[in-house]
């Protein structure tokens, strides 16, 4: 009795982890006027003082991480310059997308500001990926934390309730992209 109203508690939790992942999926998609919103992959740059210079690419897929589709890059030039490091990266991963003839995603989110927005904006028009793939930016409140979207097309502000499962969904993508480059960082720099 104890195993089955243990395995039924687990399964409606399950269940509504997913509905609402599936959920937030739908209503970031509309927020964002992307009806099929699918695969989002997000970037982020590491550095220490210009050296060991990394980024990091995750993937959500439907609302969920998906692991095996992470990349690391690193840096070709070691420099304090986020602009140039994101379009370096950018285009190293559109490109082979392209070559390799890969589905793109539907959305990229960066982990910065305006900065990061115009360098990955500049890649994907010199790609002529623009009008394929939907830019936004996650912008940080002083307190570091996820506080806004950014539109990249008309660089407005989206607002973002903070006690909602939006802004919950946008505070763990924007945590597991910074976890993830932040360890390749560390593993670069232990080396």
């Amino acid at each position: 009795n104890n195993a089955k109203i243990f395995f039924e508690r687990e399964s409606k939790l399950i269940d509504n982890k997913n509905k609402r992942t599936k959920d937030v999926n739908k209503e970031l998609g509309k927020l964002l006027n992307l009806p099929n919103l699918s695969r989002i992959e997000l970037f982020d740059n590491a550095h220490l003082f210009g050296t060991f210079t990394v980024s990091g690419m995750v993937v959500f897929i439907n609302g969920e991480p998906c692991k095996n589709a992470y990349r690391k890059y690193k840096s070709t030039k070691d420099v304090n310059d986020d602009y140039h490091v994101m379009k370096e990266v950018i285009y190293r991963r559109y490109y082979h997308a392209l070559v390799d003839q890969e589905n793109l995603t539907d959305l990229i989110l960066v982990d910065g500001g305006l900065t990061q927005i115009n360098a990955t904006k500049e890649v994907l028009e010199s790609l002529a990926l623009n009008d394929k793939i939907k830019l936004c930016g996650l912008k940080k409140d002083n307190h570091h934390r996820t506080s806004a979207l950014i539109d990249g097309d008309t660089l407005e502000e989206i607002p973002i309730e903070k006690n909602s499962d939006l802004f919950n969904f946008l505070t763990f993508m924007q945590d597991e992209v910074h976890r993830f480059t932040i360890t390749y960082h560390r593993q670069i720099r232990s080396k």
